[in-house]
């Protein structure tokens, strides 16, 4: 679920045809679906299910040429949502012709961790405990754990039943950093220099997270990234 994509996407269909003075609504949702598909397909590794609900228009008239699409992308956020609306420039010989707003609704399949019996709260949540099932998780995206988070130690904050998607937000996962631990802290220059000295953290997180680095030696704090077990990453 932590994969980022380029801010402005642009990818490109061509009209079977060099002349069209007029196109459908039908005929641009079926250009335009094949490349919201692929924009998609680079926001997470999920399996979509994305339909186009409605344009407001029933056709367009355009200048005769060679006609593509361009979605224009405008935002980092990788969550996925049931409903969204895409921003496509519709173009002729490359010249912007039209923006059009896409409204959408997705459906995005992705194999979570679900509990396989009752656990109760206060209760590690481990491979015995959990199995797989493939599930739609647009607008659970930051709620859902995936296969691969397993690996760390966690327990339930509250109880869960038998058959229940394993909600983050409920629990515990046993910090890649953890306070007052000693660190190991790789300072990293905007010209490309790479220093490591020892350090103490002052709050924990696990990888990706931020959290509070000190070091002694030259009585600085720095703020940086979880990169590994005991590991954390600043730019300086």
């Amino acid at each position: 679920m932590n994969k980022i994509f380029s801010t402005i996407l642009t990818l490109f269909i061509l009209a079977s045809s060099a002349h069209a003075g007029t196109l459908s609504a039908d005929k641009i949702k079926s250009d335009v679906l094949g490349i919201i598909l692929e924009n998609y397909s680079k926001r997470a590794s999920a399996e979509f299910d994305i339909k186009i609900t409605m344009l407001p228009f029933q056709s367009l008239t355009v200048p005769d040429g060679v006609i593509s699409y361009e979605i224009v992308n405008q935002s980092e956020n990788t969550d996925i949502n049931s409903r969204d609306i895409v921003r496509v420039n519709l173009l002729v010989d490359n010249k912007l012709q039209r923006t059009l707003s896409v409204p959408i609704s997705v459906k995005a399949y992705e194999e979570v961790l679900v509990a396989a019996e009752n656990i109760p709260r206060e209760q590690p949540i481990n491979s015995s405990r959990v199995v797989y099932k493939k599930m739609n998780i647009a607008d659970k995206g930051n709620f859902v754990l995936t296969r691969n988070m397993i690996t760390k130690e966690m327990v339930a904050k509250k109880d869960f039943k038998e058959g229940e998607y394993i909600d983050r937000r409920f629990v515990k996962v046993r910090p890649d950093v953890t306070r007052n631990s000693e660190v190991r802290i790789i300072l990293n220059s905007d010209s490309g220099f790479q220093i490591a000295i020892d350090g103490i953290a002052k709050t924990e997180g696990t990888i990706g997270e931020y959290v509070t680095v000190e070091n002694k030696m030259y009585n600085k704090t720095y703020t940086g990234k979880v990169i590994g077990e005991n590991k954390v990453q600043v730019n300086i």
